[in-house]
């Protein structure tokens, strides 16, 4: 009773007399109102705006001239978690829908990619397209592929591939981070690169929650699922054949037990 009266005076209360009471009482002070891109938390998210990530992203957010340093803060704080999340997994990183290069930036630094061993392949058609289909160009987007790579030091293992996906690549992957803003081509792309990844590796979607049927036709194809985040992004997770096996049999035993 107590959380719902709280949650209806949450929710009757303006935004600004809700925030001047918390502040009154030191709240704010403690925990204050953060907010990235159409979220907001008054829970300490300390590791999005102090720290090793934090860091990075103010160097490199910078790169994108059009987009605001709050709108990716969140978003790309979960690819470089995940990508860290990957690093032992056997095959290189990827990195599709490229543009002014922060995101594939910052991951590349956030898991200390040059000490890995792999490669991390950067897919783009840098063609300043808003989707593969479409012939409208936006400024909003980059067309150079040098501006990308001279981000990197000359001997980074990294490779620029300048067309669309899906694209095939020798090898195994460890991590995707899609974020094409093209639903219809990732969709597309998601057999290939589903088929390369090595299990325990990870496909992160950064647009999976606003396009969500193109991407659930295409994983029930897969016999796969994403995992929905808060943030809107959607985490693909490959299982080995025997922890799918050990999950099904784990079902199949709870569903007797219950029976």
């Amino acid at each position: 009773m107590k959380h719902a009266i709280s949650n209806l005076a949450y929710a009757l209360i303006p935004p600004v007399v809700w925030n001047a009471y918390l502040r009154a009482r030191g709240l704010r002070q403690r925990f204050p109102w953060r907010e990235f891109g159409f979220m907001g938390t008054t829970a300490n998210a300390e590791p999005l705006f102090t720290g090793r990530f934090a860091e990075l992203y103010a160097k490199f957010q910078p790169l994108d001239p059009y987009h605001s340093a709050e709108s990716t803060r969140y978003t790309f704080y979960n690819a470089c978690v995940f990508a860290w999340l990957c690093r032992a997994v056997p095959g290189d990183f990827l990195c599709g829908g490229i543009s002014w290069g922060v995101a594939a930036r910052l991951i590349y630094e956030f898991v200390e990619f040059s000490t890995l061993g792999k490669t991390l392949h950067l897919v783009d058609p840098f063609d300043a397209r808003t989707s593969n289909g479409a012939t409208r160009r936006t400024l909003e987007y980059n067309s150079d592929p040098l501006y990308v790579r001279r981000q990197y030091p000359e001997t980074a293992p990294i490779i620029v591939h300048c067309k669309p996906i899906p694209i095939e690549l020798p090898g195994r992957l460890a991590f995707v981070f899609l974020n094409t803003g093209d639903p219809q081509a990732d969709a597309k792309a998601l057999p290939s690169f589903y088929a390369m990844l090595s299990p325990g590796g990870c496909i992160l979607l950064n647009n999976y929650a606003n396009n969500i049927e193109h991407y659930k036709t295409a994983l029930a194809l897969l016999d796969a699922q994403a995992i929905w985040q808060p943030s809107g992004q959607g985490l693909v997770v490959k299982e080995s054949l025997a922890g799918k096996a050990g999950a099904a049999s784990a079902a199949s035993a709870l569903q007797r037990s219950t029976a």
